[in-house]
């Protein structure tokens, strides 16, 4: 009866228990704990979301992680809705080619992701599409599960994936079920970045913003009506300009901004001519540029320098070495394109990666009632140069010399915000507005590089915003001027869940390549240590009940 009553219980529990839709989560980071935004936008879902993933089938033990920390994640997404309508697909299954399957999942934006073990001391590939889909009956949307950063080994990939796993299944919802997009700006007059150069940038924001080209020049004449147009609008970017602004058009951005407009600059103080630079000849001569702006700009609290900054932690250029058939392309850094990390982890958190800004300047704070905010800065071996200065190809295969990048940290991106003062204050204005404002609270952004926003051109198509064709590297140049953007315009809830972080744990391969012999030893005597034990153990008890 005793016996029966050890089975009994036991099992009624382990019954009761699967009743009970109860977590605890234990994790120090609180891992399994949904934000609370991603819990309201969970609890206001209209309508059924259907989700494939395709991370399943045959993976590797790093993927496999991944797949169940995805299993974990929408378990706890189910909790809070039961709209979700989920499957895992293998996208092998019933396959007969791997190549077609690979081509046809290419075609839809769902590339692969190739991996390579040569811990057996052979290559061996394998072949994931690390990749989901969300549809809601009308449009579909990517879900991507696999986060890259340059200079990421496969275990701190996985980690990174794993942390922003839930960022992207609410960036995917948030997209799909938005009604009411707010508007942005971007000025395409001035010379601006080529509408081809900012593509994909664009591309990645209409997901999430209305979007619409805006001519300073396109009504010269009518100032109170281009200002009101550009009242209409939350923010205007402005990507590179080339042409110099006059005093009325200067004076319509200051208006704006004094009328609670927001501003994003991308801005070069130094003209380098690209063309000529990657040329047969590979030289050029670094000039200031003057967009007269700088007397506004001072007024607000900064100043662009006429100077080039170069940072012995930077992007590699690819050269040619040798000729005709001999010829070999090989990578050198270029101390003219710095990588930095975004400074501020409040913002931009710390999962961000390097962005690449090609020849900036610095910049310089002044002193007034702004709040300023350092985004971006060059490393603690840096070195600016004044111009004119020549800049030739040749200096890429020179040997750096780390004497020369002496300076600190330079600042290359600046968020001013608070109650600004009209650039025009005790000063005749260009041109009479009806409704003018000497101080007004907003928000600017600028970068001193015009270039950071713009994405390489292959055969006449856009690619990536981050990607370098020559190199083969990604830069996190997308995805942090995205979060500018979204700072800029109100967002923060992308920003909170983009910007959560997860400390995991990591197998450190040198140390275990270096205990490894011993490790194996250890590991083959423990079992036969037990087996001792309890064999010693067992003989004890028998001799105690039986020896008599």
């Amino acid at each position: 009866m005793q016996g029966l009553k050890n089975l009994l219980i036991p099992l009624l529990l382990i019954v009761l228990a699967q009743g009970v839709d109860y977590r605890l989560d234990m994790t120090q980071d609180q891992r399994y704990t949904l934000n609370d935004n991603t819990k309201d936008l969970l609890s206001e879902l209209e309508q059924p979301l259907k989700i494939d993933i395709f991370l399943t089938g045959q993976l590797p033990a790093d993927y496999l992680r991944l797949q169940r920390e995805i299993t974990t994640l929408i378990k706890g997404m189910e909790e809070h809705t039961d709209q979700l309508v989920v499957s895992f697909v293998d996208p092998f299954e019933g396959t007969v080619s791997t190549q077609a399957l690979i081509d046809e999942m290419t075609q839809f934006g769902l590339p692969p992701e190739y991996i390579i073990d040569d811990q057996k001391q052979a290559l061996e590939q394998t072949v994931v599409f690390p990749w989901a889909m969300v549809n809601d009956g009308n449009k579909s949307l990517r879900i991507p599960l696999l986060e890259k950063v340059l200079g990421d080994g496969e275990q701190q990939k996985i980690n990174r994936s794993i942390a922003q796993l839930e960022f992207h299944f609410f960036d995917a919802f948030f997209k799909i079920t938005q009604k009411q997009k707010p508007t942005l700006a971007v000025l395409t007059s001035h010379g601006t970045s080529e509408a081809l150069k900012i593509a994909d940038f664009m591309r990645s924001l209409q997901p999430y913003y209305q979007l619409a080209s805006f001519d300073l020049k396109a009504l010269e004449n009518h100032p109170e009506k281009t200002l009101e147009n550009l009242k209409r609008f939350a923010l205007l970017m402005v990507s590179n300009p080339t042409a110099a602004f006059s005093e009325t058009e200067k004076y319509l951005l200051d208006q704006h901004l004094m009328q609670g407009g927001k501003q994003w600059w991308a801005i070069n103080a130094v003209a380098v001519n690209r063309d000529s630079l990657f040329n047969s000849s590979g030289s050029a001569v670094a000039v200031g540029r003057s967009l007269n702006m700088e007397n506004a700009f001072f007024k607000y609290g900064f100043r662009l320098q006429k100077n080039l900054v170069k940072d012995m932690y930077c992007a590699p250029v690819v050269l040619a070495s040798g000729s005709q058939s001999e010829a070999q392309y090989l990578p050198y850094p270029w101390p003219y394109y710095p990588l930095v990390k975004p400074i501020q982890k409040e913002l931009f958190g710390n999962q961000a990666g390097d962005v690449l800004i090609p020849f900036p300047s610095s910049i310089d704070t002044l002193k007034n009632t702004l709040d300023k905010t350092i985004l971006i800065g060059s490393s603690d071996f840096s070195q600016s140069i004044q111009t004119p200065a020549p800049i030739a190809l040749k200096e890429a295969s020179e040997k750096l010399n780390p004497s020369l990048f002496d300076q600190k940290s330079q600042i290359l991106g600046l968020l001013l915000e608070g109650r600004f003062d009209s650039a025009f204050n005790n000063r005749i204005p260009p041109v009479k507005l009806e409704k003018k404002s000497t101080t007004g609270q907003s928000q600017m952004m600028v970068f001193s590089s015009g270039a950071i926003a713009e994405n390489q051109v292959d055969k006449g198509n856009p690619l990536e915003l981050g990607y370098d064709k020559w190199t083969n590297n990604f830069y996190f140049n997308k995805v942090f001027l995205q979060q500018t953007v979204h700072h800029l315009m109100g967002n923060q809830k992308l920003l909170q869940l983009q910007n959560k972080s997860v400390e995991l744990p990591r197998l450190d391969f040198q140390k275990v390549a270096q205990r490894s012999d011993w490790l194996k030893i250890l590991m083959l005597l423990i079992p036969l240590v037990i087996l001792l034990l309890l064999g010693a153990l067992v003989f004890r008890w028998r001799i105690r009940r039986f020896g008599q």
